[in-house]
């Protein structure tokens, strides 16, 4: 069955870079350092010969409307007619094209023309064991044309083409063995002269294509070609490349750690084309390591797209003091290494390389962690918090003030923006020291943080109340560094109150209770009973208290203890899918927590709660029509599997139709209205990787 013809991410890993295209009629998105899918122009893959052209073409084709008259004569009575412009590159139409999608490899095939290109995702080594080989980090991708003329008795020529939005900002130059397309220093299309390429340039390129000439104007669309005989099979190979020297500024300047092999776009191009064959092999074994043959086909289609999305934010950088360090941006939204994000990308990271979880923790605690202090509703005056974590480490290409990040600020109302999420990243940054700790093993990692295990019980017992006899599991704090508004938000922000704030909400009570189970067993695998103890007496208030979420009559939970919100929270879920995942978390240990989510979950996908009446689609609270795609992830993942519930029919493939359909021209959006499936924000998003829990 073929793939939709959506558009994807083709990412290097690690070079903040995508060629973004998949879907015929829309064009392509060439993106170095610049996070949004945007109108670069067209890109067309085929063969030609005298008869004519065939082509695979990534191309906005609009309808221009052509004015006729009605009578002869009749200037007053005209009819608007639909044109039929002229197709000189012959475009095969797109239920012509059969597509297929693998974690590594996105090929379209049609008639006599196959097109594949090569994006390996392999496991990235360890830089604390030794240098990160070219090959993991090597700035740039391979494509294969290949053009069946067994069946032709005249020769052809092969073709891959780009026509860019200002065509005069590209160069078509032969050099040191290579036919380029180039963009200033930036990034490059290339071919080896010695396999037979050669570059056709100008505005009457379909002639030239079909005659087989070479020819170079530098004006109009741009070819790199090569000759295929009749009766044979041949393939054009072709590079895109990219090159950057810094990759932040700020608190923290740092460079691209390819920078250790590559000084220019030049020599990437090359090393990309001259390692084509070692890409290839690895873009099959990394196909192999993850494509598992019993898993739905569709759920591993949203997979293979979000892996994408996830690389094509992502940077492999080396500070001034040779640290290593990982960055991923937030799509369009830019803020840098967001630990709400963090915590949900270990179910990718985890398996591929557990290394950058610890390496970013790392970074966290030593310059992205804070002391404050905290208010309650109701309680004069302030009281000791305790540490958490910023909700990021900067914007787009700056890092932001140590301590600080650049998302969160004070706000005197509530009717401010950018609220503090203090209480949630205290409690994603547990997720992530417990996720890699207890995932690798490394607790020679984790003992050297023996002192923090202790400060981040005291943080989470500071935010529930100021003296013992006052806790009872549930967190209710303010930080004092959002203001005088007294609220903190949690990551759903963006929808309505039911998530909103984050005191005495049910999805960070029960991720609260999650946490704690994975602080437990922090503590206990470096020997610190002390610690480990108050958080199982902290488990056991949770407990107790649950009932305050609990509404008689009803096995539906209340989104606040202390507010009277209306609706249905789905995403009270979320928080097991984690622990689960890691196999810290099950029934044996937790049976309330899993009989009452449970029996929670059932009531909400009861038609016209979470499910939503028009779509069936998820909806994360009853109340708010904004869903987002990765959340939702999450939440089926914990129903179906921790929770072992059914769901209901179509469900999981409306989740997978956000992406494929609603956001098919922005790649991927973590935000759609669930109703009228229509994307709404959170375009170029990677956290829907969390769909590596479906393998």
């Amino acid at each position: 069955m073929s793939c939709p013809l959506f558009n994807t991410h083709h990412a290097p890993a690690g070079a903040w870079a995508s060629l973004t295209f998949g879907a015929p009629e829309i064009g392509i998105s060439i993106d170095l350092q610049e996070p949004n899918v945007k109108k670069s122009g067209s890109l067309l893959v085929g063969m030609a010969n005298s008869k004519g052209i065939r082509t695979i073409g990534f191309a906005e084709r609009p309808q221009a409307p052509r004015t006729e008259l009605t009578a002869e004569g009749d200037k007053e009575n005209k009819k608007v007619t639909e044109a039929k412009p002229a197709n000189p590159f012959g475009f095969f139409a797109s239920e012509e094209i059969i597509r297929t999608l693998t974690p590594s490899c996105d090929t379209f095939a049609a008639g006599p023309v196959s097109f594949t290109v090569y994006t390996p995702y392999a496991e990235m080594p360890d830089p604390e064991k030794g240098e990160i080989p070219m090959l993991s980090c090597l700035p740039g991708l391979i494509m294969d044309i290949t053009v069946d003329n067994r069946g032709e008795s005249e020769d052809a020529t092969a073709f891959f083409g780009l026509k860019y939005a200002d065509m005069k900002r590209v160069s078509a130059l032969e050099s040191n063995g290579l036919c380029t397309i180039r963009y200033r220093d930036d990034w490059m299309f290339a071919a080896q002269t010695a396999s037979g390429a050669y570059l056709v340039r100008g505005l009457d390129t379909p002639e030239l294509l079909k005659s087989g000439t070479a020819f170079v104007h530098q004006n109009g669309p741009v070819f790199l070609c090569l000759p295929v005989p009749a009766g044979e099979v041949k393939t054009l190979t072709v590079a895109w490349s990219v090159f950057a020297k810094d990759g932040s500024n700020g608190a923290r300047r740092s460079h691209y750690y390819y920078n250790r092999y590559f000084s220019n776009v030049d020599e990437t191009a090359a090393a990309v084309l001259q390692h084509a064959d070692a890409l290839r092999a690895l873009a099959k074994k990394t196909d192999e390591e993850l494509m598992n043959p019993q898993q739905n086909p569709k759920r591993r289609e949203l997979f293979c797209q979000a892996v994408r999305g996830y690389y094509a934010s992502s940077q492999l950088l080396e500070d001034t003091d040779g640290r290593v360090r990982w960055n991923l941006c937030e799509g369009a939204y830019l803020w840098r290494n967001t630990m709400d994000l963090c915590a949900d990308h270990i179910a990718w990271e985890l398996r591929r390389n557990p290394w950058v979880v610890r390496c970013l923790m790392d970074e966290f605690i030593e310059d992205y962690s804070y002391e404050d202090r905290v208010t309650f509703p109701g309680k004069p005056g302030d009281y000791p918090g305790g540490i958490s974590f910023t909700h990021d480490m900067g914007c787009y290409f700056t890092y932001s003030p140590h301590g600080y990040s650049a998302y969160e600020r004070p706000n005197a109302t509530r009717n401010g923006f950018y609220f503090y999420m203090t209480t949630e990243e205290l409690l994603n940054g547990i997720y992530c020291l417990a996720g890699y700790a207890l995932q690798t093993g490394n607790t020679k990692w984790l003992d050297s943080h023996r002192d923090l295990l202790a400060k981040l019980m005291d943080s989470l017992e500071n935010r529930d109340a100021p003296t013992p006899e006052e806790r009872n599991g549930v967190l209710k704090a303010s930080s004092t560094r959002g203001g005088t508004c007294g609220l903190e938000s949690t990551t759903y922000d963006a929808l309505d109150h039911s998530l909103l704030e984050a005191a005495g909400n049910l999805y960070v009570f029960i991720k609260t209770w999650c946490a704690l189970g994975l602080l437990s067993r922090c503590c206990q695998a470096v020997g610190d009973e002390a610690t480990a103890q108050r958080a199982q007496a902290m488990l056991e208030k949770c407990r107790a208290s649950s009932c305050l979420f609990q509404t008689e009559g009803s096995d539906l939970l209340k989104a606040n203890a202390y507010q009277a919100i209306p609706g249905a929270v789905s995403a009270a879920a979320e928080p097991l899918s984690v622990p689960y995942m890691l196999g810290v978390l099950d029934e044996k240990d937790e049976s309330l927590l899993f009989e009452l989510l449970r029996a929670h979950c059932k009531a909400c996908l009861q038609p016209g709660v979470c499910t939503d009446a028009v779509s069936g689609g998820l909806r994360l609270s009853s109340t708010s029509r904004n869903t987002w795609p990765s959340k939702a992830v999450l939440t089926a993942y914990a129903m179906e599997q921790a929770l072992g519930l059914t769901l209901p029919q179509g469900m999981v493939e409306e989740i997978i139709g956000w992406a494929q359909v609603s956001a098919r021209e922005v790649t991927i959006s973590d935000q759609v209205l669930c109703d009228t499936r229509q994307v709404v924000g959170g375009p170029y998003y990677p956290r829907i990787v969390t769909a590596a829990l479906w393998l």
